[in-house]
This record gives structure tokens, sequence and C-alpha cells, in this order.
């Protein structure tokens, strides 16, 4: 029956993630794609479960260095979320920020841009004024580490200061803000706007 198919489907899901778990990606892979053949023919190409396949086999390709076939498979992933769970759901949210993320490990940095500002618009929009929402401190983080490697030092410390600010609003350590090629400190002691907020 098609129930008895789905359970299959979702074993196989396990399976994977204990695979993916044990750096067996090219094993991983093979068994998240036969789960989401099931998933696709017993619930169609648009449903979340087919997502959540989608999403755990664009990480795999990501682990395992596919950075254009990860961007690819996440763009598919976002495409099922947003038709079985509509724009403003933290699951895009999530998908916007890996495809940011991996755009700026590739170097697109006006990509990752795009995509992180996406993310922190429907974040803002689901958190619905909530001022001190740990999600968007990680994507204002993000987005600082982006602009800063632009050279865009102005909004790369708006974004970090905004960051620190909710951190320590919701009880966070500092070490929560990673700055790339810099620590903390360092950061602190260099931009007076950052060493204003701590």
């Amino acid at each position: 029956t098609g129930d008895a198919h789905l359970e299959v489907a979702a074993t196989l899901n396990s399976i994977g993630l204990v695979l993916f778990k044990l750096q067996q990606y090219s094993y991983a892979l093979v068994v998240f794609i036969t789960s989401l053949k099931i998933r696709q023919r017993l619930l169609g190409y648009s449903h979340e479960d087919v997502a959540i396949i989608l999403y755990n086999i664009g990480t795999v390709q990501l682990e395992s260095g596919n950075e254009d076939e990860a961007i690819k498979t996440y763009e598919e992933t976002l495409r099922v979320e947003k038709a079985a769970l509509g724009n403003d759901h933290a699951d895009v949210v999530m998908t916007l920020q890996h495809i940011g993320q991996v755009h700026h490990q590739r170097g697109r940095l006006c990509e990752a841009l795009e995509y992180l500002e996406n993310a922190l618009t429907v974040q803002r929009r689901i958190s619905q004024g909530v001022d001190n929402d740990v999600v968007v401190a990680h994507i204002q983080n993000q987005l600082g580490n982006a602009h800063l490697q632009r050279g865009e030092v102005g909004d790369a410390m708006k974004a970090f200061t905004e960051a620190l600010r909710i951190y320590r609003a919701s009880g966070r350590p500092d070490e929560e803000l990673v700055v790339h090629g810099f620590n903390y400190y360092y950061m602190s002691l260099s931009h007076p706007e950052a060493a204003a907020v701590a």
C-alpha cells in the first residue's frame, strides 16, 4: 500500500542520515535519492516531505564538494517548500540561508547577499516584530561576513552590531558572533561602534 511505501521512504531517510553522519556521502546520496523517488511517486513533486529529502540531498552534495549541484538542489528545495509551505516559513528561511552560504563559499558575494537579505526579510515577517529573534541575529552575522569580504566595512559593522545586540539581549554569549578573519575582541577594539555595543 501507499502507507507502507511511505514508511520505507521514511526508513531510507533515517538510514541516509546515519550514513551522512558517518561521512559515507556516496551511499547516503543513493539512499536519499531512492527515498525521494518513492515520495515523489506517492506524494507528488510539491509536498513538504519531498522538500525534506531534496534538502538532505543538497546537503550531501555540499559536503561532497559538489557545490554547484548543491545550489541546484537547494533551489529545487526552495521551490517545493514555497509551494507546500508558503513563502513565510522557517524552512524557506533555512534554505535561503544555505543557498546564501554556498554562494559565499564560492565567492559569489552579490548572490550570497541577495539570498541572505531575502532570508532576513522572510524571518522578520515570521517573527512579527520580535526584537530578539536569534535567527535574525544569525542571518545578520552571515550578512556581516559577506559585506566584510566585499570590503563594505560600514555595512558589515552595522550587521555585526545588530547581531551582537540580539545575542546579548537573548542571553547568548558574545562568542556566537563569528567574524571570518578576525576574532571578536580584535573587531571590538578596532571599531568604535562595535566596542560601544560591547
